[in-house]
């Protein structure tokens, strides 16, 4: 098998593909890992997050997290709670399932720089967790002992005979029965490469900056979202990571941070809270990749031969274990195992956006 993209879903399922004894060469554009999306992560997951297939699968995924983690020294997720922040309408009109409702002297007692007069009400996700996102992808290539790993390999035509696939790279030239789409915010257009329909999934970029404040936050402080604005989480005791949350149509490109962005959302978090941000040390921004009824894509396409892994958007380190496993299970066996609901296999396949 060929995957094509070295982000977090590639790198998954090439992690479970060997762990079933299968044989794969992973084919990256990049002279990295990660580079792009995966690389720019929040790295926090919240389990509510997402529609009915990308919960299901996030509660999958943060059980195998859990379990298998065991093996590590340092562990690459732990607790670390999630607060939604609004009017008593917008907290009960977007709150997640699990989440707990918090009124204004709760609220305000747990994130004390919020300015009570802007928050009325707050919604807590317990169960939410940190990641460390590049630990997590070492720790899954260096468990893929069958996959082949060819950096800076960017695809540049494919050709389907005799059951199959010749894939052509700038350095060299791969054949496979089976090829997996993995390419994130490229996912499209590798797919015309090899003559398939696109899906429609389009990158909307997402900055994010680490974000100096003028007074010490506590590290079991909670990440704080704003509803239809900006995030912002502990980062270190005088820095945040914060996120405008923009969500705006781009080409596939090595995304970079525009200034008003960033001033934007640093404008909004002084008017909303008591902090003063004094410093911006890093800023970054990542394409999240998103199908048109925001759900991901995991199955074989009509045409023979050819899997879509893609339009993660958000949620790629969340489901990042189920779906490499579902997508492992329909590539080897055909078919899902019962661990997974057909429902959630059926809301996932291509299918649906043709």
């Amino acid at each position: 098998m060929i995957i094509i993209g070295g982000g977090i879903a590639g790198i998954s399922l090439g992690r479970e593909l060997s762990k079933r004894g299968q044989q794969a060469t992973l084919l990256e554009a990049e002279d990295e890992l990660a580079y792009h999306t995966s690389g720019r992560s929040a790295q926090q997951l919240v389990l509510g997050y997402g529609p009915p297939a990308v919960r299901e699968l996030t509660d999958l995924t943060v059980s195998m997290l859990e379990s298998q983690q065991r093996v590590l020294d340092t562990p690459v997720v732990w607790p670390s709670s999630f607060m939604m922040v609004g009017t008593d309408a917008e907290v009960d009109t977007h709150a997640y399932p699990g989440q707990i409702h918090q009124g204004a002297s709760a609220l305000h007692a747990m994130v004390p720089e919020l300015r009570p007069q802007r928050f009325t009400a707050g919604s807590l996700d317990t169960r939410s967790l940190r990641i460390r996102a590049i630990a997590m992808i070492d720790w899954l290539v260096a468990e893929a002992e069958h996959l082949d790993i060819r950096l800076g390999e960017r695809v540049l035509d494919a050709v389907f005979e005799n059951g199959t696939w010749s894939v052509t790279t700038n350095r060299n030239t791969y054949t496979a029965q089976t090829v997996i789409n993995a390419a994130g915010a490229w996912a499209d257009p590798v797919a015309e490469l090899f003559g398939i329909e696109p899906l429609g999934l389009t990158p909307l970029r997402r900055s994010a900056a680490i974000l100096e404040v003028d007074r010490a936050i506590p590290m079991d402080r909670c990440m704080v979202m704003k509803i239809g604005g900006y995030y912002y989480r502990y980062e270190d005791e005088y820095a945040v990571l914060a996120s405008p949350q923009e969500a705006k149509p781009s080409i596939p490109e090595d995304a970079k941070p525009r200034d008003v962005d960033i001033s934007a959302m640093i404008e909004e978090i002084q008017a909303d809270t008591t902090l003063r941000i004094t410093g911006i040390r890093n800023a970054w921004t990542g394409l999240r990749t998103e199908a048109s009824d925001g759900v991901p894509v995991v199955g074989f396409d009509k045409r023979q031969g050819y899997f879509w892994l893609a339009g993660q958007s958000g949620y790629g380190f969340q489901t990042a274990l189920g779906f490499a496993k579902l997508a492992a299970d329909l590539l080897i066996d055909a078919k899902a195992g019962d661990w997974v609901s057909q429902q959630a296999v059926t809301d996932l396949k291509p299918s649906r956006l043709r």
